[in-house]
């Protein structure tokens, strides 16, 4: 039995600071990571999708990761993204990781081509018996083509090494069925990744919370897993609230973009927006 807590509390999916050659900005992410911090969160998730994960090549990634890790320095848990589109270049990412202190690699279904269920269960299967980290499932419905089912999750919930997921979408029925089902919820995790209804989420059970906006309000974020731990629903809600009249400012030129205007704001600076996208000159403001 693995004897470490399973994961849960907010999760935060760092951003990534680049420089203008596409490198990463270590001075901006040693900011940033301090700031993240300091705020209270629970642990960090590393080259995920706010982290641009796809635009960034192997090497990147894994520079990036270990970057991370070393910053944090043990301060809490690390989750690293491994997420490609197949299991053997999943595995890659994974053995270019050896021995990172990491809590758990977290991996997407593979996308552009569309699999079948069966197909999604190997894969993940893969690589959870290949994998010396927990692995952590990431179905993200809006993103990437390939759902997960609950029955899905429900199978492979029960391989000893993968330790829950984070699930992106915000349909109640999914997850009410998710929370019916007979999960070992003693260490799988549910971690809600839907921005605009985390309260709800935690509400209904789920042990945790991720989301890109966090990255610029870690404090509220925080706040809202502290009000749902007390069980202070009207505070959460409250909360809940906040973050939802600040979300649509986040996402004004669009992730990236709005992150990079939200970040000089809280005069963190830095460049987030991935190389195929100009950086928007607008002179509209975070509010």
């Amino acid at each position: 039995m693995d004897p470490r807590p399973k994961p849960s509390g907010v999760i935060l999916p760092l951003a990534t600071p680049l420089l203008p050659d596409g490198s990463i900005d270590r001075v901006t992410l040693s900011t940033l990571v301090e700031f993240e911090l300091a705020a209270g969160i629970d642990a960090i998730f590393v080259n995920g999708s706010m982290g641009g994960f796809a635009f960034h090549t192997p090497n990147r990634q894994t520079t990036l990761i270990a970057a991370v890790v070393e910053l944090v320095n043990q301060r809490v848990p690390v989750y690293a993204g491994v997420s490609d589109t197949s299991v053997t270049r999943v595995l890659a990412n994974i053995d270019r990781l050896a021995g990172l202190p990491l809590r758990a690699v977290v991996a997407l279904p593979p996308y552009f081509f569309r699999y079948s269920t069966a197909d999604l269960e190997a894969f993940f299967l893969a690589i959870a018996a290949h994998s010396p980290y927990p692995l952590l499932l990431y179905d993200n419905p809006k993103q990437v083509a390939n759902s997960l089912t609950v029955d899905c999750i429900a199978t492979l919930a029960q391989h000893p090494n993968i330790h829950g997921i984070k699930h992106s979408g915000d349909d109640d029925s999914f997850w009410r069925s998710l929370l019916e089902r007979q999960l070992p919820r003693h260490r799988f995790s549910l971690i809600c990744g839907a921005e605009l209804k985390m309260a709800h989420s935690l509400e209904a059970g789920f042990d945790g919370i991720t989301g890109g906006f966090h990255n610029v309000v870690p404090h509220l974020a925080v706040s809202l897993m502290s009000a749902a731990r007390q069980s202070d629903w009207p505070r959460a809600y409250s909360i809940q609230n906040q973050i939802n009249s600040l979300y649509p400012s986040f996402v004004l030129h669009g992730g990236f973009r709005g992150l990079n205007e939200a970040m000089a704001q809280l005069r963190i600076g830095g460049t987030y927006t991935p190389e195929f996208l100009p950086i928007s000159k607008s002179s509209e403001v975070i509010p």
